[in-house]
């Protein structure tokens, strides 16, 4: 090489170092810019043309050129703001400008920089002032929109939803220790049957012992000393929701025992008069059956009604009155309250309570007008429901009710579906004597003003609202490339698409990490030590220069 050539190649040395420390200061510059991408510098010679043969060929100029590090994340760190985003993996956010709020087709430009606040028109925007685009997803059906669009979120307060379903969970006792239970007192543990009902009151035949003048039998005396009955015979006491009671006499069977048989049974009271009869009031329908081998002259057939509270009315175990609520509240116990909401999303605060009929026989009533006084319904059943010895669920059958009309305080909240389960509400013993374990949900809310957004790992942007429910509103846009070395450098740590760089791809799968953001990938230590070794070049290129130009001086000396 000439010492012209030696001149040539220190000039592009300089050059060339001059490319590479402007691509180190700016990589230092950008060393905290969000989502930044470092430039690296790439020499290449360029070789003079010579001779064919290898003693003849000399060293060649360089040439520096940028070479892209699109494909090396920073390091992603925690932030603390909702809106924050980084991506994990490859991948760039579909965003805009300003000018693109405004256009049809918004242009496209795409980076890692995702520390996106909302401004004041509900856009997602980032420190550099590019909008984040996405698709919308409908509220009603979740479906994701096919075309990208600059996100924007509304203020819009999210709609009421109506209750429609309550899904209920509980464990009943087997002895609910009401307000009036009482553990010396036989029954005390079921519904005050007063409540629905007054009791029908009849009469057996006369007891006594034929003779004349006949003389009435005491409690203590034996059924069989009576004429109507014998050893053998068998009374069958029909409560209803109860099962039957088979009461055999034999020789030896008292009048007490019967009196006794008879006042075992919830809402039946017995007694013996002075003339001989029995005394039987029932504040539920009872059927009690004499058979025998010997008829007397007139069986035992007797059919207790239960009465109606008011004249002319009728017996209703579905509804209880203000007047006998303290009554009812006393002999049932607490079965939860969930609220509910109608169509405009007004609340309404259910509070309902279980009383026990009969064994393994329960019902669930709802408080429907806590303000009903005198005769006015307080109280509503829901559903009776019977449970096997085991404590399962086995009426009704499917677990489910259905509630026409559901109104309290004048308030409707329309048909209600009542979800038990056949699993999730049981009757196992337990020693509290109360429901346990209970949990009721339900499917209704009222309306909500938006209060915050948030990104989920699938990209989705999320309106977190008052009423403390959360609706997804659009999914971010993830754009991959085929070579994203290719893409285009803009302000703000943003990229174009090129020619080179192919398509953009939307179904790349790349998650994201919300409330973080990741860092640029220049690192100071490295890139000081790249400092380093450019300035060592640049002062080696300088020497050679001045070098050649004293060798140059020398010449020309020569001639003078």
């Amino acid at each position: 090489m000439s010492i012209y050539g030696a001149i040539n190649a220190a000039t592009t040395g300089l050059e060339a170092q001059s490319t590479a420390l402007e691509n180190i200061s700016g990589n230092v510059a950008n060393s905290s810019t969000t989502g930044y991408k470092r430039l690296d510098t790439s020499f290449s010679d360029l070789v003079a043309s010579s001779g064919n043969n290898q003693s003849e060929q000399v060293a060649g100029t360089v040439m520096a050129s940028s070479r892209a590090t699109n494909y090396l994340a920073g390091d992603i760190t925690s932030a603390d703001s909702n809106t924050y985003m980084a991506i994990n993996g490859s991948g760039y956010f579909l965003v805009t400008n300003n000018d693109g709020l405004t256009q049809q087709t918004p242009e496209s430009y795409y980076t890692r920089a995702g520390d996106f606040v909302m401004d004041t028109e509900g856009y997602l925007v980032n420190s550099a002032g590019y909008f984040l685009q996405g698709y919308p997803i409908n509220p009603a059906t979740g479906a994701v929109g096919d075309q990208s669009e600059p996100i924007q979120i509304s203020d819009t307060p999210m709609p009421a939803e109506a209750s429609t379903e309550v899904e209920y969970q509980a464990n009943l006792p087997s002895t609910p220790t009401t307000g009036n239970y009482d553990e010396e007192i036989e029954n005390s543990q079921y519904v005050d049957l007063g409540v629905f009902s007054d009791p029908d009151t009849q009469t057996t035949p006369a007891l006594n012992d034929g003779m004349v003048p006949p003389v009435a039998l005491t409690a203590t005396d034996k059924l069989a000393d009576s004429t109507q009955f014998i050893a053998g015979d068998t009374l069958t006491l029909s409560l209803n929701l109860n099962d039957d009671v088979t009461f055999d006499i034999d020789a030896d069977t008292t009048v007490q025992e019967l009196l006794d048989q008879l006042n075992s049974m919830h809402g039946v009271t017995a007694e013996l008069t002075s003339t001989g009869e029995i005394s039987i009031s029932s504040f539920d329908d009872l059927q009690v059956t004499q058979a025998s081998a010997t008829p007397p002259a007139s069986l035992v057939s007797m059919n207790l009604t239960a009465q109606p509270l008011t004249a002319g009315g009728t017996v209703d175990r579905t509804v209880v009155t203000a007047d006998k609520a303290d009554e009812f509240i006393s002999s049932s116990i607490s079965g939860g309250q969930v609220t509910l909401y109608d169509n405009n999303g007004t609340a309404i605060n259910v509070e309902m309570r279980w009383a026990l009929n009969a064994e393994n026989n329960w019902t669930l009533y709802y408080n429907t007008d806590p303000s009903a006084s005198g005769d006015e319904v307080a109280w509503e059943a829901i559903s009776d429901m019977t449970f096997d010895a085991g404590g399962r669920l086995i009426t009704p059958a499917s677990g489910v009710v259905d509630v026409t009309d559901l109104e309290v305080n004048g308030v409707s909240a329309g048909d209600i579906s009542f979800n038990f389960g056949l699993d999730t509400l049981t009757q196992y013993e337990d020693t509290i004597g109360t429901a346990t374990s209970i949990d009721v949900e339900q499917d209704g809310y009222p309306s909500g003003a938006l209060q915050d957004i948030m990104v989920d790992a699938e990209g989705n942007v999320i309106g977190m609202y008052s009423n403390d429910k959360s609706q997804q509103l659009f999914k971010v846009a993830i754009a991959t490339f085929s070579a994203e070395q290719e893409l285009q450098r803009v302000d703000g740590a943003a990229f174009s698409a090129t020619s080179t760089s192919g398509e953009p791809d939307f179904d790349s799968g790349a998650t994201i990490r919300s409330n973080a953001l990741e860092s640029s990938n220049a690192d100071i230590a490295e890139e000081f030590s790249k400092l380093i070794i450019t300035q060592q070049a640049y002062s080696a290129n300088s020497k050679v220069l001045s070098t050649a130009n004293e060798m140059l001086d020398t010449v020309l000396n020569i001639v003078r």
